[in-house]
C-alpha cells in the first residue's frame, strides 16, 4: 500500500510541477494577412524553483536598498511580491495534489475492502454449495447401499425358497 501511495504521489507531483501551457496569438493586418505569430509559454514552477526565485528576489531587493536606488528597490519589491505569490501557489498546488492522491488511495482501499468482502461471501456460498453436494451424494450412496442390501436379501430369500421347493 505504501508503494502505491508513494508512486501515485510522485506521479501527481511530477505532473503538477511539469505542466506547460502554450498559447499562440496570431496578429493579422487589415488584408487578413498574418503579420506576426506570438507564442507565450507558461510553465508551472516547482516549489523548490519558486523558493529559489524568492531568495533571488530578496537578494536583489537587499542589493537595491544597499545601493540606495529607489527605482530598482521598487522593482525588486514587486519582483519579491510576485515570487512570494508564485511560491505560495506552488505550495498550494503540491498540497492539493497530495490531497487528491490521498483521496484516490483511500478510494482504492475502500474498493479493495468491498471486493474482499464480496470474495469472502462468494467463498462462503461455494462452501455451502459444496457441503450440500456432499450431503446429497452421501444420502444417495446410503439409499443405493440400502437398495442393494434389500435386493441382495430378496435374491437370497428367493434362492432359499427355490432350494426348499426342490
Amino acid at each position: 500500500m505504501k508503494k502505491i501511495f508513494v508512486t501515485a504521489s510522485a506521479a501527481v507531483l511530477l505532473f503538477a510541477t511539469s505542466c506547460t501551457k502554450k498559447e499562440q496569438t496570431v496578429v493579422t493586418d487589415e488584408n487578413k494577412d498574418t503579420v506576426a505569430v506570438v507564442t507565450t509559454e507558461t510553465k508551472t514552477l516547482t516549489e523548490a524553483d519558486a523558493k529559489a526565485a524568492v531568495d533571488k528576489a530578496q537578494a536583489d531587493l537587499d542589493a537595491a536598498i544597499k545601493k540606495g536606488d529607489k527605482e530598482a528597490e521598487a522593482t525588486a519589491r514587486k519582483a519579491l511580491e510576485d515570487a512570494n505569490m508564485a511560491w505560495n501557489n506552488a505550495k498550494t498546488a503540491v498540497g492539493n495534489a497530495a490531497q487528491d492522491v490521498k483521496k484516490g488511495v483511500d478510494n482504492a482501499v475502500d474498493k479493495t475492502k468491498v471486493a474482499a468482502q464480496d470474495a469472502k461471501q462468494d467463498i462462503k456460498e461455494a462452501a455451502k454449495d459444496t457441503k450440500q453436494a456432499i450431503n446429497k451424494t452421501t444420502q444417495d450412496a446410503k439409499e443405493a447401499t440400502k437398495k442393494a442390501t434389500d435386493d441382495a436379501k430378496d435374491a437370497y430369500n428367493n434362492a432359499l425358497e427355490k432350494a426348499k421347493a426342490k
